[in-house]
């Protein structure tokens, strides 16, 4: 099992941040996706699955390996040191009014993507700056946590890919 190293990050960075995540597989997804986006690497907040269980393991395809997985307690940990947080969910109906578009959103600089529990997602009083969605059609209250997750990583990816080349 790598160490992660300490909690230090340049301004370029961006991480994706899973709060109590409890599914192996979903945990496991998204440790890909990260990878696969470029992500710095995940941090699991709170009472998150085990990132060595075999399934997570397996369902990371090898990327746990690859990809700095920390795990803190609590989202203010990573607001202390200046990782500006943005909560995704689904609609408006935590009580957050209107949640930006991830398509409209400002993913420069250093950032986390918060993505909530699967049954749950996150709590409306999260300790986020601001409030993200991925705007959908069709009846679907909202999507699986590891597709979600992968959608966002990847237009981080290719926003802040277009944004370096000018």
């Amino acid at each position: 099992m790598p160490d992660a190293g300490s909690l230090s990050f340049e301004a370029s960075d961006w991480l994706l941040v899973l709060h109590e995540v409890s599914d192996p597989g979903n945990l496991g997804t998204l440790v890909r996706s990260a990878e696969a986006a470029g992500a710095t690497g995940v941090v699991l907040v709170g009472n998150s699955v085990d990132p060595w269980s075999p399934k997570t393991v397996r369902a990371s395809a090898g990327a746990i390996f690859h990809v700095p997985v920390w795990q803190v307690d609590a989202l203010e940990t990573l607001s202390a040191i200046g990782v500006r947080l943005l909560g995704t969910t689904s609609h408006d109906s935590l009580g957050v009014s209107h949640p930006e578009s991830i398509y409209e959103a400002d993913l420069s600089g250093l950032i986390g993507v918060v993505l909530g529990n699967e049954a749950h997602g996150l709590p409306a009083d999260a300790a986020v700056d601001s409030w993200i969605t991925i705007e959908h059609a069709g009846r679907s209250e909202s999507l699986n946590v590891a597709m979600a997750g992968t959608v966002v990583a990847m237009h981080v990816a290719r926003t802040r890919q277009k944004d370096a080349q000018g």
